[in-house]
């Protein structure tokens, strides 16, 4: 497992990532899908990021609940390439994105319409109890909901081995490519002049 970032000087807090004492506008991180998760973790802990609405609790939570799904799909194909995960604080957004190598997967399969509003979504409904037997409790259905429900964006984009968009298709497609973003606490507060600098929201 390796980080990459760039030292930058002068920045704001809220428009920058902070790791091993440096700040950055952007990190790299390269996870080896045999990699031990409690290391991962460490890692994801020991990067500051901008205050948002959302907790950084729960913006962990949900980046390693897509890198769970992504190590265990590396894992299922047998393949060993690292999964990147970039985060970058710019123009007044937290981003994150997160590609892997493991096959892709049938929305269809999920056990919701990916296009639903995530605030709407039932965990207990029939459909989320039928996936997980089905699935012999190793897949609850949980990383995009929480990933959606989370931040502001979503966007899932199959990719072919050139790292072209393609449409799902078992055998030919390479991996994923998910990205999320989220307003930084500074960005909200100008555009909510009578808002508290930091003001966290509902946290989700």
């Amino acid at each position: 497992m390796s980080e990459r970032g760039k030292e930058t000087d002068d920045m704001e807090p809220a428009q920058s990532l902070k790791m091993n004492g440096l700040q950055s506008r952007t990190i790299r991180l390269s996870i080896d899908p045999h990699a031990d998760f409690r290391e991962v973790i460490r890692i994801l802990d020991a990067i500051v990021i901008p205050p948002s609405r959302v907790s950084n609790e729960h913006i962990r939570f949900a980046i390693l609940e897509l890198l769970n799904n992504s190590i265990r799909a590396h894992r299922e194909k047998g393949e060993s390439r690292d999964i990147w995960i970039d985060l970058s604080a710019l123009d007044g957004r937290f981003m994150v994105s997160v590609r892997d190598f493991g096959g892709g997967f049938d929305t269809k399969k999920l056990p919701y319409d990916l296009a639903s509003d995530p605030q709407t979504l039932d965990l207990h409904s029939a459909s989320f109890d039928e996936y997980q037997k089905k699935n012999e409790y190793k897949r609850f259905g949980m990383g995009i909901y929480v990933a959606r429900k989370t931040f502001d964006e979503f966007r899932l984009v199959f990719l072919d081995e050139r790292d072209r968009p393609m449409s799902f298709h078992p055998g030919r497609t390479a991996g994923t490519l998910i990205t999320l973003a989220v307003s930084t606490a500074s960005e909200d507060a100008r555009a909510r002049p009578g808002a508290p600098a930091g003001e966290a929201g509902n946290g989700n």
